[in-house]
């Protein structure tokens, strides 16, 4: 590990633009939706971001765009890949017919996102991980990660947070939110961000 005291990295990765997020009309699975052409380049900026890092494993929500944005990544780092229903965004469920809707409780969400994180701290140790989600349960992860409540994070497409747990400290907040690798693709778009 890069750090004496640091028994995890984890790289928090909200999923690339969707069809969910523009304004289109076209028709797509509002509860499943693909990348965007866009969101795919965005997914190829991630992954060479993120090649340089040695990702023990890379966790993806089953959705459709997280999958689709974890994979260059999974790819480029010759990590293993584990699809975990944990990851799913708020209100939304694995069923036997595919993915539904239910009103999910923000106090549901944070136990979700405690036992994603106690499922990691139990089979990762000394170990970088990378998990793809979406933007409202990333952020139930951080405060989860960080034992806060009550603050918003800013949570943009492509996105990625990196967090060290350490042995009997505090855990760090490396960074938040850093879209830096989307400069290239996403040009001004980056600027008011």
């Amino acid at each position: 590990m890069r750090n004496d005291d640091v028994f995890l990295q984890l790289y928090l990765i909200r999923h690339a633009e969707s069809m969910g997020n523009i304004e289109t009309d076209k028709i797509f699975d509002a509860v499943n939706p693909p990348l965007t052409y866009h969101g795919e380049i965005q997914a190829q900026a991630l992954a060479e971001r993120m090649s340089s890092v040695k990702l023990d494993a890379v966790y993806s929500s089953p959705l459709e765009r997280a999958i689709s944005t974890a994979m260059p990544t999974v790819n480029a780092c010759n990590s293993k890949v584990f699809f975990e229903p944990l990851l799913c965004e708020k209100d939304v469920c694995v069923t036997e017919k595919g993915f539904g809707i239910y009103n999910e409780s923000d106090s549901e969400c944070e136990a979700r996102a405690n036992r994603f994180l106690n499922m990691l701290f139990e089979r990762h140790s000394n170990c970088a991980v990378a998990a793809v989600s979406h933007g409202e349960f990333t952020q139930f992860l951080i405060r989860a990660a960080l034992n806060i409540n009550d603050i918003k994070f800013c949570v943009y497409n492509t996105s990625v947070t990196k967090i060290n747990f350490r042995k009997s400290k505090p855990h760090k907040l490396a960074f938040q939110n850093d879209i830096s690798h989307l400069i290239s693709v996403d040009g001004d778009k980056t600027d008011w961000m």
